[in-house]
């Protein structure tokens, strides 16, 4: 046991010192924890000469939920809700559990036991569901704790109907079982501080990618990112025969907000219009802010109606959004040029850009807060 708790030991600090300089992965956090917790109740369950084991037994079983935090934690990328309730809840309960049947032995390694196997099942069932998981460490993650939850699911199968572990008393009497469960113990908690580094990594990559590809404002794509991916979708669409429109969005007046009201209140106009345009997103379309106040939309299978509904729907909810500046909050006006790219077309994305710039310019001309579709006849002319 002692091994086993100086085993924990080293890893824990490993990821306490990788916590600390990555605050913002707080699944780290939680990782860390937990096992610090785990490493305490290793070192009480070591001194159980002199301390009762239940307090071990509740320090044990907490670090595996704060384990469980953590991958809840990376799964969905922020703090899992009511977190503190539910932990001090299972506390109390856990606690006045093991206390009450403090002299049980076998109760108490029966309950730890249910308990690792229940949260390594829910420790594999978060990553699964985790989006843009990596195939490698997912199937490395749900081994171990498979293994760690089988060896456990063994452990309280044979405290429940072997006749030798049902009447021991000391962890001595039980030492086959025991001694396979530290080792492997050991084993894990490598594995798992490794792991954890390791997916510590994948989403510190995850978030440079981002920063590469996204303006850091709105988190649409930037142009870099568009261009590329626009050039991919308008091939694709060329080669399936599959007709699209590029809209170029403008926000009237916006230099006026920003010299009445400041730039962090032209920040807030561009962030709220970015989200507007993105819950108007489907999984093929494609959306970045070209430059200021100055949006970029590819939309790709899509009608005349279709695209004249959207982008009627997206001037009149810009109209009527409430945009948190000034006293008329809701006054704030978006001019809408597009060209539509007809089923086999293949024009070059910067010819596209510069038609539904030149539809754009006529909305800004006609008045603002109106809708232009590039016509060739008049850009001949």
């Amino acid at each position: 046991m002692l091994v086993l708790a100086l085993t924990t030991a080293t890893a824990v600090l490993c990821l306490l010192v990788a916590a600390a300089l990555n605050p913002q992965v707080p699944a780290m956090r939680f990782w860390a924890l937990g096992l610090t917790m785990i490493v305490a109740g290793a070192l009480l369950q070591s001194a159980r000469e002199y301390l009762p084991l239940w307090i071990s037994a509740v320090a044990l079983t907490q670090g595996y939920l704060v384990l469980w935090w953590g991958a809840r934690c990376y799964r969905e990328r922020a703090l899992p809700p009511h977190l503190l309730r539910y932990q001090l809840l299972f506390l109390l309960a856990q606690g006045l559990a093991f206390f009450v049947l403090r002299d049980s032995l076998r109760f108490s390694i029966l309950t730890h036991s249910a308990v690792v196997v229940v949260i390594s099942l829910l420790m594999a069932r978060e990553l699964v569901l985790t989006p843009g998981r990596q195939r490698t460490l997912t199937i490395a993650w749900c081994v171990i704790w498979g293994l760690h939850a089988a060896l456990y699911l063994r452990r309280f199968v044979l405290y429940s109907i072997d006749p030798v572990y049902i009447q021991a008393t000391t962890f001595e009497q039980a030492e086959p079982v025991e001694v396979l469960n530290y080792l492997e113990g050991i084993v894990f908690i490598y594995a798992f501080s490794m792991l954890c580094i390791m997916f510590l990594l994948r989403r510190l990559q995850e978030e440079l990618k981002q920063q590469a590809s996204h303006d850091s404002l709105t988190n649409l794509l930037n142009r870099r990112a568009f261009d590329q991916a626009a050039q991919q979708q308008l091939a694709a669409n060329s080669r399936e025969g599959v007709a699209a429109a590029l809209l170029l969005l403008d926000l009237d007046h916006f230099k006026r907000i920003n010299d009445t009201w400041g730039h962090q209140a032209g920040d807030r106009v561009l962030a709220s219009f970015a989200r507007l345009l993105e819950a108007q997103l489907r999984e093929q379309d494609l959306a970045c802010r070209f430059g200021g106040e100055e949006f970029l939309l590819l939309v790709s299978n899509v009608d005349d109606a279709q695209l004249e509904a959207l982008t009627q729907r997206l001037r009149t909810q810009w109209q009527s959004t409430d945009i948190g500046v000034g006293e008329n909050r809701s006054g704030a006006t978006v001019s809408i040029g597009y060209t539509l790219i007809a089923a086999g077309e293949h024009a070059p994305l910067h010819a596209l850009v510069e038609r539904a710039d030149q539809a754009l310019y006529r909305a800004k001309e006609n008045g603002r807060n109106r809708v232009e579709a590039w016509d060739p006849v008049l850009s001949a002319s």
